[in-house]
């Protein structure tokens, strides 16, 4: 039988050595960092090929294809994987013109899924954020919805009401004000990560990395003990790399 790579070739294993390629994540939500290690999964490469797996078993709601990298992928994430999925309701009342929500006033950033329960999960995204509704007993389809959205506990409704002040944001003006971006102080060392599983997919050796990552400061002779600390780093995002492609569902992204 023969063994799975760990490490799979992407649209980036080639221009690793550039940072270029993967500035987009330096203004994406951590969940984007979700996808690109899933994207580089070899179990989901293989199921999104053979579809032998429903896309639940991966925490998608549907396939998204690999080679789609951020900020074109759209994944919607189920309710079960990201605990930012507003749980709403729409419901009568009367109520001002600017309580309801028209979807399709936005419609540049609407993705949507409707499961086999008839429950629509909507995403808003412009590739770099994500906004996520699970509409339940109802549609937004049909125009302007007046909605009832369900927070439960504490730090549970802690991260809901940051996608609602997101959603009023959106439904006010359009467009997510700068202020709400999200900013991810841990997106230099997660793309370095990335950087390596795709130098790593292209056959690069631990030098090799250390040379196109750290430049000039590694020695250009005995480099394993005259820059032994460099040697360190390459190894830990070695380490951190397989780890990933291992599980890469396994992080801080949906915290």
């Amino acid at each position: 039988m023969s063994k799975r790579p760990l490490f799979v070739s992407s649209d980036s294993s080639e221009n690793w050595r550039s940072a270029a390629p993967y500035t987009a994540l330096m203004r994406a939500d951590r969940r984007s960092f979700a996808w690109e290690w899933l994207r580089r999964h070899h179990p989901y490469r293989q199921a999104w090929e053979e579809r032998h797996l429903p896309p639940a078993a991966f925490g998608l709601l549907a396939y998204e294809d690999p080679d789609r990298p951020t900020p074109l992928a759209r994944p919607i994430w189920t309710r079960e994987r990201d605990p930012r999925v507003i749980d709403s309701t729409p419901v009568a009342g009367a109520h001002g013109e600017g309580d309801f929500l028209d979807i399709r006033a936005l419609a540049d950033l609407v993705s949507v899924e409707v499961d086999e329960t008839g429950s629509e999960h909507w995403l808003l995204s412009d590739g770099h954020w994500a906004v996520r509704l699970a509409l339940h007993d109802g549609t937004l389809l049909a125009g302007p919805a007046l909605l009832e959205h369900r927070l439960l506990g504490l730090d549970a409704a802690a991260l809901k009401l940051e996608t609602l002040e997101q959603l009023i944001a959106l439904a006010r003006g359009g467009d997510m004000p700068t202020k709400l971006r999200p900013r991810e102080v841990r997106a230099p060392r997660w793309i370095l990560e990335l950087r390596t599983a795709d130098g790593l997919a292209a056959g690069a050796s631990q030098q090799v990395l250390a040379r196109a990552f750290f430049g000039s400061a590694i020695s250009g002779r005995c480099w394993r003990t005259d820059s032994a600390s460099y040697r360190l780093r390459v190894q830990r995002l070695v380490k951190a790399a397989r780890r990933r492609l291992t599980n890469p569902l396994d992080g801080p992204w949906f915290s």
